[in-house]
């Protein structure tokens, strides 16, 4: 597929298998720091941003976008913070240093994932180190970033990422093509290989 796939926060290979077999798949935290993104990104034919890793690219890389033939952000937001308060990540952080395989699985539920995902102890201080940057980070800017190779996907069952949020990139970049599905938080990798055929 020529891909490069950015996952989310506490994203699993499992959850999307072809993109982790056919092309580079980055998970935030684990793989790279946010600042660090910009580094791996050379160019090529898609570059897939998901949720967390959606909110990296746009802060971090957006001035590489045209270096790729189509970039696709799936449930893109400005600040995490729009659609859940921060006591509800410090209230997750807690969790994760007692019991984070139930933070992770009640996570991924959220996200509306049907598959059981392995957890990794040893991520966990990566997952606060995560949580710890979504409390903070915040995105704006100025510059037009109307690019024509450049699609915003968002979940009309979204849990995470709340319309509003989403609806505040659209208003950000007013010429990107805009694609709501019939989703969660989590599109299926289905759905995002036939919504890149269909680019």
């Amino acid at each position: 597929m020529g891909s490069v796939f950015i996952g989310g926060w506490a994203t699993a290979k499992e959850q999307y298998p072809v993109f982790a077999e056919s092309g580079d798949f980055l998970i935030p935290f684990i793989d790279f720091s946010p600042a660090e993104l910009s580094d791996y990104l050379t160019g090529g034919k898609i570059l897939v941003g998901w949720s967390t890793g959606a909110h990296v690219l746009l802060k971090e890389c957006r001035h590489l976008f045209s270096r790729y033939d189509q970039v696709v952000l799936i449930a893109p937001f400005l600040s995490f913070t729009d659609s859940f308060p921060e006591r509800t990540l410090r209230r997750m952080i807690s969790g994760l240093r007692k019991n984070p395989d139930i933070v992770v699985s009640s996570f991924h539920k959220n996200c509306g994932e049907d598959i059981e995902i392995p957890f990794n102890a040893r991520q966990v201080d990566a997952l606060v180190e995560g949580l710890e940057y979504l409390i903070a980070s915040r995105i704006s800017f100025e510059e037009d970033l109307s690019l024509v190779n450049l699609t915003l996907v968002h979940g009309d069952n979204d849990k995470i990422v709340r319309e509003s949020a989403f609806e505040s990139v659209v208003k950000l970049v007013p010429r990107a093509k805009v694609l709501r599905l019939e989703s969660g938080h989590k599109i299926s990798e289905n759905e995002i290989i036939n919504l890149i055929k269909g680019l």
